[in-house]
């Protein structure tokens, strides 16, 4: 049956790509992939090396180079320069993620009737109007390969109709305030912190006014708690030279083994991850008691998402002890989220 509406809301990180989405009146599904597009610069070589085995990744031709986009591509470096929305790399990423969402749902959408996307608070005003301007030039999407067959074509040419960029925080704030069986008070402050992978950011609002004096972002995301534990690790093992997606892993896996080096016990390092989200807590704090002390205005509640919320929950619980807190539902969603549900409300 031909899909009659393709709503998507899509929150591009420089840690994952995360993408909501959903059919006519039908329920949402979603996607996570890795902020990484590798560029391949031997095709042929990559083709017969893939041929041998299955993949994950898939194939996305962006400005005549290819580039491969998927979960596994997370054993590559991302990319974590401020101008990222004007990169191959993330037209790629958005490519990838329509791929994914159309493998999933087995049939092929070559418009998406409602499209959300997000920018950090620190640069919406700077590359707002750059990001619409991208998203408006469609997407060649390579056609999952069981629906090659039924489509006919190996890519398909993907538009949106209306499209809205936002700030990323506010898709968690829209999908926080969809939850609640009661609306807070309409004078309530509410704030979002939402760290990322490069960086934190915080938003708030009073009702549905937004407060921008309450409202921030800094260079201090969960690549910073990684790049505190690779100095940590070099200092103790001066041969390792660890970059941060290893740091990552081995935080993940508990114990990570290195040529060279041998075998290392990440569970000695949360300490130093610990450490260093409370100073990021603790700065953030700092700074929302200016702005209140300046603006007379209180912090009602704080809302933890985002991808780095595991990182920094207990850090933010405890410098922020006595303000309603809560976590949302898998919180590297929560921005996508909100985006979807803007999305389903855009005619």
């Amino acid at each position: 049956m031909a899909v009659i509406r393709f709503n998507l809301g899509l929150d591009v990180g420089y840690g994952n790509t995360k993408g909501v989405w959903s059919t006519d009146a039908g329920p949402e599904h979603n996607v996570i992939i890795p902020s990484v597009a590798h560029e391949i610069r031997d095709l042929e070589d990559y083709r017969a090396l893939s041929s041998a085995g299955q993949t994950d990744e898939v194939l996305v031709l962006v400005d005549g180079r290819h580039y491969v986009v998927g979960p596994s591509t997370a054993v590559y470096g991302r990319t974590l320069h401020d101008d990222y929305i004007h990169t191959p790399q993330y037209r790629a990423l958005v490519a990838g993620a329509l791929h994914m969402a159309f493998k999933d749902l087995g049939e092929v959408v070559e418009w998406v009737d409602a499209l959300v996307v997000g920018l950090p608070v620190y640069s919406f005003g700077k590359f707002r109007e750059g990001l619409a301007a991208e998203m408006g030039k469609g997407f060649e999407v390579p056609v999952p390969a069981k629906l090659r067959a039924a489509y006919g074509k190996d890519t398909v040419f993907v538009r949106a109709k209306a499209i809205k960029v936002m700030p990323q925080p506010v898709g968690a704030m829209t999908d926080w305030r969809g939850r609640l069986t009661v609306p807070p008070p309409e004078g309530d402050t509410v704030i979002v912190a939402d760290p990322g992978y490069k960086t934190f950011d915080w938003f708030a609002m009073r009702g549905h006014v937004i407060i921008p004096d309450l409202s921030g972002a800094f260079d201090g995301g969960v690549s910073e708690l990684l790049k505190d534990v690779s100095v940590a690790i070099t200092r103790k093992h001066p041969n390792a030279r660890v970059d941060i997606q290893t740091v990552e892993d081995g935080l993940e896996r508990g114990r990570i083994s290195l040529v060279g080096v041998g075998s290392i016990d990440f569970s000695e390092y949360r300490q130093t991850v610990r450490k260093g989200a409370r100073i990021i807590a603790q700065r953030i704090a700092e700074m929302l008691q200016r702005s209140q002390q300046s603006n007379k205005v209180r912090v009602d509640h704080l809302i933890l998402a985002g991808g780095g919320a595991q990182y920094f929950e207990d850090a933010m619980r405890d410098v922020f002890a006595g303000v309603d807190f809560s976590v949302l539902p898998r919180p590297v969603l929560a921005n996508a989220r909100g985006f979807w549900k803007v999305a389903t409300r855009m005619a």
